[in-house]
């Protein structure tokens, strides 16, 4: 599963200049993790968030062998798909996020 367009993950997303492959999909669409690169034009991050599922270093390299030029990356779900408070934060995390991208 992926987050698409009309979600609050894609508005994040688009807010930090970070284009996403899925935004002519809507909300969240299952992909087949084996195409994922091949079906996917221009596909360079992938960004695994602990939120809601926990990914973990296991996951990462599993999904890397179904692609061979997209980074991946573990992220703070907490940034990506919680609104509130936690966005006092965000910008901090976000300009850190960018200088590793």
């Amino acid at each position: 599963m992926v987050a698409a367009n009309n979600t609050y993950i894609n508005h994040i997303l688009r807010l930090n200049k970070l284009d996403n492959v899925y935004k002519k999909k809507e909300r969240y669409p299952e992909v087949e993790i084996k195409n994922i690169e091949k079906e996917e034009e221009g596909l360079d991050l992938i960004f695994l968030s602990s939120e809601p599922y926990p990914f973990k270093e296991e996951h990462a390299h599993a999904l890397a062998l179904h692609t061979q030029h997209a980074k991946i990356f573990l992220v703070d779900g907490e940034f990506f798909s919680w609104h509130g408070s936690r966005l006092v934060k965000a910008f901090d995390y976000f300009q850190q996020l960018r200088e590793k991208l």
